[in-house]
């Protein structure tokens, strides 16, 4: 083996190949989008209509692929630049964090598109207590909220954000000892981590507070009365029986973030072992080409 073999052998594995990011989005987001529809979708409604649940869980994973293969680009671009190295599982797994926090951040404003294509292709239809027969009332559809409550919804976005936060922990504490000649303690990168870790399950139960109260906000108005004037000469009264308040735009961003944070509880075990078989896989084969040939 040649000195250049040897050095090549060497050099740490940082990126992916372009075609290992499509199969890997598309796991990815067959299990976030299998999440997210367990969570908001009651299992009444599971066993009624599981074809249709499926037809839905498949159509929303292909709106999905999109933005998980640009995640994992972008998170094994970011990799590369914060010097992240795919040849250990410590360093796989710090990818895997990053790639899923990208992935939270892209799909938040997916979110906002399926609510989008939702107000316009399922608008519901509230018909009228009185007044002409025909004559009815309708809006856009309400943000769906989970039927698992909030302490479910914090545990699963408890899991990427403190995988992230100790990520981030050990990350500090490694820069700190190189930068003073030194190795740090054990003791120092566990309260490195652990303070991480708590800020940002503090933030995430703050996120979880603010998007709690999108249920709440969402009123429904009962029997209070209209006139309805047709060409200012013929009116007729009616009784709204259900009529829909949006809340805020921050309290749908608090939403949207929520329920992405929570499909990355699934996604992170996902993409570690995607990325964990990848590297493998490329390291047998960067083995097996520079191996020297014998000659008889």
């Amino acid at each position: 083996m040649t000195p250049a073999d040897m050095r090549s052998s060497a050099k740490p594995e940082r990126g992916l190949g372009s075609g290992s990011i499509v199969p890997l989005a598309i796991v990815a987001c067959c299990a976030v989008i299998g999440l997210d529809q367990v969570l908001h979708t009651t299992p009444a409604a599971l066993l009624a209509s599981p074809l249709a649940q499926t037809l839905h869980w498949a159509g929303n994973v292909v709106l999905a692929v999109p933005f998980a293969a640009v995640a994992i680009w972008a998170g094994g671009w970011l990799g590369s630049r914060l010097g992240i190295n795919l040849t250990g599982s410590w360093g796989v797994f710090t990818q895997a964090c990053l790639i899923t926090l990208v992935l939270a951040v892209l799909l938040v404003p997916a979110w906002f598109g399926h609510y989008a294509v939702d107000s316009v292709t399922q608008a519901p239809v509230v018909p009228s207590a009185g007044g002409h027969a025909g004559h009815e009332h309708g809006g856009p559809p309400s943000i769906t909220t989970s039927w698992v409550g909030s302490g479910v919804l914090y545990l699963l976005m408890s899991i990427p954000i403190a995988a992230a936060a100790v990520c981030v922990g050990q990350r500090v504490t490694s820069k700190l000892a190189a930068r003073h000649g030194g190795e740090t303690d054990v003791i120092v990168r566990a309260a490195v981590s652990a303070g991480a870790a708590a800020l940002g399950l503090g933030l995430g139960w703050f996120l979880e507070g603010v998007a709690s109260q999108t249920s709440g906000l969402l009123t429904y108005a009962s029997s209070f009365s209209v006139v309805h004037l047709h060409h200012h000469a013929h009116a007729h009264l009616a009784t709204v029986t259900a009529v829909v308040v949006q809340p805020p735009f921050g309290y749908q961003l608090a939403t949207a973030a929520q329920d992405a944070l929570a499909g990355q509880a699934v996604a992170l075990p996902v993409i570690f072992a995607g990325l964990m078989w990848l590297t493998r896989r490329m390291s047998d084969g960067r083995r097996t080409s520079t191996a020297p040939v014998e000659v008889t």
